[in-house]
């Protein structure tokens, strides 16, 4: 999953401060997700597939 998020999160050209500003969380939290630390919520799961623009489904594939 958290590839994934990475990954979709580049193809938008976004910074991980950019999504954290997007999905009201910081950037040290999306470090966090992204590096396998950290396992987002399934509400910020949500928003930060809304933000990216798929399915949430996608981040699992």
């Amino acid at each position: 999953m958290s590839k994934n998020i990475k990954k979709y999160r580049e193809e938008k050209a976004l910074s991980q401060e950019e999504l954290g500003e997007k999905v009201d969380c910081s950037r040290e939290f999306i470090n966090r997700v992204e590096n396998r630390k950290e396992d987002p919520s399934l509400k910020m799961l949500l928003k930060i597939a809304f933000v990216l623009d798929i399915y949430p489904q996608r981040f699992f594939e």
